[in-house]
Protein backbone atom coordinates (compact mmCIF):
# COMPACT_ATOMS: atom_id res chain seq x y z
CA UNK A 1 0.00 0.00 0.00
CA UNK A 2 1.03 4.03 -1.17
CA UNK A 3 0.12 6.97 0.10
CA UNK A 4 0.56 10.25 -1.56
CA UNK A 5 0.81 13.06 0.22
CA UNK A 6 -0.47 17.21 -0.81
CA UNK A 7 3.36 17.47 -2.17
CA UNK A 8 3.45 13.74 -4.38
CA UNK A 9 5.72 11.99 -2.10
CA UNK A 10 4.21 8.56 -2.03
CA UNK A 11 4.78 6.84 0.83
CA UNK A 12 4.68 2.63 1.90
CA UNK A 13 5.12 1.29 5.45
CA UNK A 14 7.54 2.95 8.00
CA UNK A 15 7.65 7.14 7.76
CA UNK A 16 10.60 7.53 9.47
CA UNK A 17 11.00 5.62 12.99
CA UNK A 18 7.38 7.48 14.26
CA UNK A 19 4.41 6.95 11.73
CA UNK A 20 3.54 3.83 9.52
CA UNK A 21 1.70 4.69 6.27
CA UNK A 22 -1.57 1.79 6.32
CA UNK A 23 -4.64 0.65 4.46
CA UNK A 24 -7.99 -0.43 6.21
CA UNK A 25 -11.16 -1.59 3.61
CA UNK A 26 -10.03 0.72 0.99
CA UNK A 27 -8.87 3.49 3.21
CA UNK A 28 -5.68 5.21 3.31
CA UNK A 29 -4.01 6.56 6.79
CA UNK A 30 -1.07 7.13 9.02
CA UNK A 31 -0.48 5.61 12.52
CA UNK A 32 1.93 5.62 15.31
CA UNK A 33 4.53 3.01 14.91
CA UNK A 34 4.21 0.54 17.55
CA UNK A 35 7.86 -1.22 18.41
CA UNK A 36 7.54 -4.78 18.91
CA UNK A 37 9.81 -4.84 21.83
CA UNK A 38 10.10 -2.34 24.94
CA UNK A 39 6.90 -0.32 23.99
CA UNK A 40 7.49 1.49 27.35
CA UNK A 41 11.20 2.84 26.13
CA UNK A 42 11.60 6.66 26.91
CA UNK A 43 11.96 7.21 23.15
CA UNK A 44 8.35 5.66 22.30
CA UNK A 45 6.77 7.22 25.34
CA UNK A 46 7.87 10.52 24.09
CA UNK A 47 6.63 9.75 20.42
CA UNK A 48 2.97 8.53 21.72
CA UNK A 49 2.89 11.59 23.65
CA UNK A 50 3.28 13.84 20.53
CA UNK A 51 0.53 12.23 18.91
CA UNK A 52 -1.96 11.89 21.66
CA UNK A 53 -1.09 16.15 21.51
CA UNK A 54 -1.50 16.21 17.81
CA UNK A 55 -5.05 14.43 18.36
CA UNK A 56 -6.23 16.92 20.70
CA UNK A 57 -5.23 19.48 18.98
CA UNK A 58 -7.17 18.83 16.00
CA UNK A 59 -10.27 18.01 18.52
CA UNK A 60 -9.78 22.05 19.17
CA UNK A 61 -10.39 22.88 15.59
CA UNK A 62 -12.61 24.78 14.72
CA UNK A 63 -15.28 23.34 11.89
CA UNK A 64 -13.67 25.66 8.95
CA UNK A 65 -10.09 24.56 9.57
CA UNK A 66 -11.28 20.86 9.74
CA UNK A 67 -12.86 21.24 6.43
CA UNK A 68 -9.73 23.09 5.26
CA UNK A 69 -7.35 19.63 5.86
CA UNK A 70 -9.90 17.40 4.64
CA UNK A 71 -9.99 19.73 1.31
CA UNK A 72 -6.62 19.67 0.71
CA UNK A 73 -6.04 15.80 1.55
CA UNK A 74 -4.97 13.78 -1.24
CA UNK A 75 -5.01 10.02 -0.70
CA UNK A 76 -5.64 10.00 3.15
CA UNK A 77 -7.97 12.23 5.44
CA UNK A 78 -7.62 15.74 7.12
CA UNK A 79 -7.33 14.06 10.44
CA UNK A 80 -4.06 12.56 9.18
CA UNK A 81 -2.75 15.31 7.05
CA UNK A 82 -2.94 17.63 10.10
CA UNK A 83 -1.25 15.25 12.63
CA UNK A 84 1.50 14.10 10.17
CA UNK A 85 2.58 17.80 9.96
CA UNK A 86 1.78 18.67 13.69
CA UNK A 87 4.28 15.18 14.68
CA UNK A 88 6.86 16.65 11.83
CA UNK A 89 6.46 20.13 13.86
CA UNK A 90 7.62 19.15 17.11
CA UNK A 91 9.93 17.20 16.50
CA UNK A 92 11.67 19.57 14.52
CA UNK A 93 11.10 21.85 17.52
CA UNK A 94 9.05 24.20 15.06
CA UNK A 95 5.30 25.96 16.46
CA UNK A 96 3.13 23.09 15.03
CA UNK A 97 0.84 25.03 11.90
CA UNK A 98 -3.24 25.62 12.66
CA UNK A 99 -5.36 27.41 9.96
CA UNK A 100 -5.99 31.31 10.30
CA UNK A 101 -9.23 32.12 10.53
CA UNK A 102 -9.98 34.99 7.83
CA UNK A 103 -13.58 36.64 8.31
CA UNK A 104 -15.65 37.77 5.26
CA UNK A 105 -18.61 40.64 4.81
CA UNK A 106 -20.47 42.01 2.35
CA UNK A 107 -19.40 45.54 2.22
CA UNK A 108 -22.82 47.34 2.28
CA UNK A 109 -24.19 44.95 4.63
CA UNK A 110 -26.41 43.39 2.69
CA UNK A 111 -26.76 39.77 0.94
CA UNK A 112 -26.25 39.24 -2.88
CA UNK A 113 -28.90 36.25 -3.70
CA UNK A 114 -26.97 34.61 -6.91
CA UNK A 115 -23.55 35.05 -5.41
CA UNK A 116 -20.26 32.74 -4.11
CA UNK A 117 -16.92 33.57 -2.90
CA UNK A 118 -15.10 30.94 -4.05
CA UNK A 119 -11.35 30.25 -2.73
CA UNK A 120 -9.14 27.63 -4.78
CA UNK A 121 -5.78 25.99 -4.37
CA UNK A 122 -3.81 24.75 -6.78
CA UNK A 123 -7.03 24.63 -8.91
CA UNK A 124 -9.01 23.10 -6.35
CA UNK A 125 -12.20 24.26 -4.42
CA UNK A 126 -11.22 25.00 -0.57
CA UNK A 127 -14.04 27.06 -0.02
CA UNK A 128 -17.65 27.45 -1.21
CA UNK A 129 -19.58 30.44 0.56
CA UNK A 130 -23.05 31.67 -0.43
CA UNK A 131 -23.40 35.44 -0.38
CA UNK A 132 -26.51 35.80 0.42
CA UNK A 133 -25.45 34.83 4.02
CA UNK A 134 -23.96 38.32 4.19
CA UNK A 135 -20.78 37.16 6.13
CA UNK A 136 -18.51 34.16 6.86
CA UNK A 137 -15.43 32.37 8.02
CA UNK A 138 -12.75 30.65 5.75
CA UNK A 139 -9.20 29.48 7.26
CA UNK A 140 -5.96 29.32 5.67
CA UNK A 141 -2.34 27.90 6.41
CA UNK A 142 0.39 30.15 5.07
CA UNK A 143 2.33 27.31 4.48
CA UNK A 144 -0.31 26.21 1.26
CA UNK A 145 -0.25 29.63 -0.33
CA UNK A 146 -1.06 30.80 -3.00
CA UNK A 147 -4.72 30.97 -2.54
CA UNK A 148 -7.38 31.89 -5.58
CA UNK A 149 -10.19 34.03 -4.44
CA UNK A 150 -12.93 33.85 -7.04
CA UNK A 151 -16.54 36.01 -7.03
CA UNK A 152 -18.97 34.39 -9.04
CA UNK A 153 -22.66 35.78 -9.71
CA UNK A 154 -25.26 32.84 -11.59
CA UNK A 155 -22.73 31.57 -14.32
CA UNK A 156 -20.36 34.32 -14.12
CA UNK A 157 -16.93 34.38 -12.37
CA UNK A 158 -14.13 37.14 -11.82
CA UNK A 159 -10.62 36.18 -9.88
CA UNK A 160 -9.95 39.53 -7.88
CA UNK A 161 -7.04 37.93 -5.74
CA UNK A 162 -4.25 35.52 -5.73
CA UNK A 163 -2.62 35.53 -2.11
CA UNK A 164 1.04 34.60 -2.18
CA UNK A 165 1.36 35.64 1.63
CA UNK A 166 -1.53 35.42 3.92
CA UNK A 167 -2.11 38.03 5.90
CA UNK A 168 -1.88 37.87 9.86
CA UNK A 169 -2.78 40.79 10.74
CA UNK A 170 -6.57 42.72 10.86
CA UNK A 171 -6.03 44.99 7.99
CA UNK A 172 -9.19 44.57 6.24
CA UNK A 173 -8.58 42.61 2.45
CA UNK A 174 -10.91 44.19 -0.20
CA UNK A 175 -12.41 41.50 -2.58
CA UNK A 176 -14.20 43.19 -5.15
CA UNK A 177 -15.49 43.01 -8.91
CA UNK A 178 -16.16 45.75 -10.73
CA UNK A 179 -17.79 43.44 -13.29
CA UNK A 180 -19.77 41.62 -11.56
CA UNK A 181 -20.86 44.36 -8.71
CA UNK A 182 -20.16 42.73 -5.64
CA UNK A 183 -17.40 43.85 -3.05
CA UNK A 184 -16.38 42.28 0.24
CA UNK A 185 -14.28 42.67 2.58
CA UNK A 186 -12.02 40.17 4.55
CA UNK A 187 -9.57 40.30 7.40
CA UNK A 188 -7.75 37.85 9.85
CA UNK A 189 -7.26 38.90 13.29
CA UNK A 190 -3.65 38.90 14.77
CA UNK A 191 -3.80 36.43 17.86
CA UNK A 192 -0.24 35.72 17.69
CA UNK A 193 1.97 37.10 20.19
CA UNK A 194 4.29 39.68 18.38
CA UNK A 195 7.48 37.69 19.98
CA UNK A 196 5.97 34.28 19.03
CA UNK A 197 8.23 32.53 15.81
CA UNK A 198 6.48 32.04 12.96
CA UNK A 199 5.85 28.44 11.80
CA UNK A 200 8.22 27.72 9.00
CA UNK A 201 6.63 25.57 6.26
CA UNK A 202 5.76 21.53 6.82
CA UNK A 203 8.84 19.14 5.56
CA UNK A 204 7.89 17.44 2.43
CA UNK A 205 7.78 14.09 4.17
CA UNK A 206 4.13 15.15 5.50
Amino acid sequence: MRIRNIFGNRYKGALGKDMIAASWKGHDYIKMYAAPTNPRSEQQTKHRAIFSQAVQAWKKLTPRQKEFYNKIADGMSGFNVFVGRYVTAVRNSYEPETPIPMFWTTADGNPVIDGWLVVRQHNRQIFVDRLSDCKGEIALTPSDAPYEFVLKNGTKEDVVLTMENVPTTGTPVPLESTLLGIKLVASMPDKRPASAPLTPPPPTGL
